[in-house]
């Protein structure tokens, strides 16, 4: 991996751990590996990891997985998970910065603005942003995924979208805001608090239709931990999410599946995720 200047430090996001990227030091037989850092017309900049196939695409070209909070999703990565998916192309969308998680960037492009107006100062961390998720879905579906999928076979069919915690929160996002975006979106571990009484609007609002359904896959663990000023630390399954899963099983044309991982807290819900979506994702034709 090229030499990158750090763009935030440990301290300025919570230290925050850097990436380690082991994947990039095996020799691999199913995928080549790079990165390309984008600069963006409106000054924005991201870090897109790519794992693309060594083999020649399909006829329909290669099915593609988008993954949120890149850095952290590449450096989970292994040589066994991709060779559970030696066809599928995968794009990890991240920032440029050896940390795992940009806290700042993510707050702003992950979370929806429930008033419409775009994005806003968050009146609980002062100096962050949030209410940027319209904004992103532009450029996720834009400029990022052009350069993304630049010279490769993609079917257009078949693009799904991973994303964890406020990552999370967004794949449930643009699953209900525009469900047509991708073929699959796996919400791990979503952050349903954050916007809990937005999101119950928009399932009111949200319509599924067409050839072929939309999948959902939804996964938590069931050692997440809430807790707020009525009541004392509960550990569990989110009750608001497993609400959601039933209530979304509702819905003709989407299909819903859930997965409650054992003994998994919230931040390892995002590793021990990978797995369960690369074999939902290969099962699907």
């Amino acid at each position: 991996m090229p030499c990158v200047a750090v763009s935030l430090t440990a301290r300025a996001q919570g230290e925050i751990p850097a990436v380690r990227l082991d994947i990039f030091k095996k020799r691999l037989t199913t995928h080549t590996l790079d990165v390309i850092d984008l600069k963006l017309s409106n000054g924005r900049a991201f870090r897109i990891f790519r794992a693309v196939p060594k083999g020649d695409a399909p006829t329909g070209g290669f099915p593609a997985l988008y993954m949120l909070d890149g850095n952290a999703a590449f450096d989970a990565l292994t040589e066994e998970l991709l060779a559970q998916v030696p066809s599928i192309a995968i794009f990890a969308v991240g920032y440029p910065t050896r940390l795992r998680f940009d806290v700042n960037h993510r707050s702003l492009d992950y979370t929806p603005s429930p008033d419409g107006k775009g994005p806003t100062q968050d009146p609980q961390r002062p100096g962050r942003q949030i209410g940027g998720a319209e904004t992103f879905l532009a450029l996720l579906e834009g400029e990022i995924r052009r350069v993304a999928e630049t010279d490769l076979h993609i079917d257009e069919r078949r693009r799904f979208l991973w994303g964890h915690s406020y990552g999370g929160l967004f794949a449930l996002y643009t699953l209900l805001h525009r469900p047509s975006v991708f073929a699959g979106y796996a919400a791990i571990s979503p952050s349903v608090w954050w916007a809990r009484s937005y999101l119950e609007l928009m399932e009111e609002r949200a319509h599924f239709a067409g050839p072929r359904s939309v999948r959902l896959l939804v996964a938590l663990g069931d050692h997440e931990q809430r807790s707020n000023e009525t009541r004392p630390l509960v550990i569990e399954p989110a009750p608001a999410t497993m609400g959601l899963i039933e209530r979304l099983r509702r819905h003709d044309h989407l299909l819903v599946t859930s997965e409650v991982l054992e003994g998994h807290r919230h931040g390892e819900t995002l590793a021990a995720s990978l797995p369960l979506v690369f074999e939902w994702i290969a099962k699907m034709k």
